[in-house]
């Protein structure tokens, strides 16, 4: 059950472009350091994106 509940995790952090997945309790206190720690990390170094290939608005083609 925890494997699947980590599995499921790594999979929407891949699916909404996460840096990080961390799982935490509020009600333990269990991680909830590690979640702020991560998020100000993120926060002050943003991991290096992919660039995308833009297509130029500028350019015409005669028909």
């Amino acid at each position: 059950m925890v494997l699947s509940l980590l599995m499921q995790g790594e999979e929407l952090k891949k699916l909404i472009g996460s840096a990080v997945y961390i799982e935490c309790s509020s009600k333990t206190q269990q991680n909830a350091k590690a979640v702020f720690d991560a998020a100000i990390k993120v926060v002050l170094q943003p991991p290096k994106q992919k660039k995308t290939k833009k297509k130029n608005k500028n350019s015409c083609a005669f028909l």
